[in-house]
């Protein structure tokens, strides 16, 4: 198997989005002030429309299953960005505390795109 430009754009894409999932709960989420902040959203501002978004995607297992329905696609065949955000949504689910659904998408997704790598012709070798 040979890891290709394209896997490594993919990789650093993932990377990026469980990077900036990570900094926005750091910031937005987990500090007790913006939830003392976010209590009524009527008076509240904009800051807190995505973190109770958040919340609610979170609390009702959306993440775990956008990640296992990715998954499931990816596995049956799915394009190769399908692939990479399978990845990507189940560890972010997981980042989310919907670890079973998340990384069953996440793993699902992984052995895809390892899967598909394998199956691809491989470039002629050089002399």
């Amino acid at each position: 198997m040979r890891v290709t430009k394209h896997d490594l754009i993919a990789i650093l894409a993932v990377a990026a989005a469980i990077g900036l999932m990570v900094l926005y709960r750091y910031l937005q989420v987990e500090p007790r002030h913006m939830g003392a902040l976010c209590l009524d959203l009527s008076t509240a501002p904009f800051a807190c429309k995505p973190r109770a978004a958040l919340l609610w995607l979170q609390h009702w297992q959306l993440w775990g299953a956008g990640a296992v329905m990715l998954g499931i696609w990816a596995f049956i065949g799915a394009p190769f960005a399908v692939r990479a955000a399978a990845v990507a949504l189940g560890v972010i689910a997981v980042l989310n505390f919907n670890a079973t659904w998340g990384m069953i998408g996440a793993a699902l997704g992984g052995w895809a795109w390892v899967e598909a790598a394998a199956r691809a012709p491989a470039a002629p070798r050089r002399a």
